[in-house]
């Protein structure tokens, strides 16, 4: 029993992981402030990009090696949050450690998919959380380069915290761009632009690749 329930979770491993990564989407808009709600947030979203990896049955060494990065992100992300000071070199290797386990996961779930050889509904909600981790992605490195250069980016309103520069790169990786916030840095700008390229390019090879394999006689 609990192995046929393993097996069920494993075929649905992509909407898992995407009612996740939407759940933290909208939660951090209400609990960017408050620091346990954003510990939880973190466990929960490291938690389930490790178990879907689990699932793709890579060697043990470089599995290992995947969980250890997202320990250590989650390390340095709580002593982050935890201190009573500002430390601008914790904020940034969180950053990085954070940037590289998101990394690892878009290429590992990325080669998965597109080495599927039957497209199911499962195939289709992995390419959409890909697209997700690719805008949470950009908003680390958007969040590196603010914290490094607080005048990299300009906005309508006083002040730019974390929140508004995710909602900055959706709406640049959807190339919605509605302009209230805006780049300055030519830092800024060239990874505005790529993220934006990346928007449109992403969906375009992805739908090719699923028409490419997908096989109506499999349906019958």
């Amino acid at each position: 029993m609990k192995f046929k329930q393993l097996q069920i979770s494993a075929k649905n491993k992509y909407t898992q992981l995407l009612l996740v990564l939407l759940l933290v989407f909208v939660a951090y808009a209400f609990f960017s402030q408050a620091i346990i709600a954003e510990i939880i947030l973190s466990i929960v979203l490291l938690g389930a990009i490790v178990l879907i990896i689990r699932t793709f049955y890579l060697h043990q060494r470089a599995f290992y090696f995947y969980l250890t990065i997202s320990g250590l992100a989650f390390i340095v992300d709580f002593v982050n949050l935890t201190s009573q000071w500002s430390n601008l070199k914790l904020a940034l290797a969180t950053n990085v450690i954070y940037a590289g386990f998101f990394l690892l996961a878009i290429v590992l779930m990325i080669e998965k998919i597109f080495s599927d050889r039957q497209v199911t509904i499962d195939t289709i909600v992995g390419g959409i959380s890909v697209f997700l981790l690719i805008g949470d992605l950009w908003f680390l490195c958007f969040e590196t380069i603010h914290l490094l250069n607080p005048a990299a980016f300009t906005s309508s309103a006083e002040t730019i915290n974390s929140f508004d520069l995710l909602y900055f790169s959706f709406t640049t990786l959807t190339t919605v761009g509605y302009g209230d916030i805006a780049p300055v840095t030519p830092l800024a700008k060239v990874l505005t632009n790529l993220e934006g390229i990346c928007g449109v390019m992403y969906p375009a090879v992805l739908i090719g690749r699923l028409v490419g394999i997908y096989n109506p006689e499999l349906e019958r």
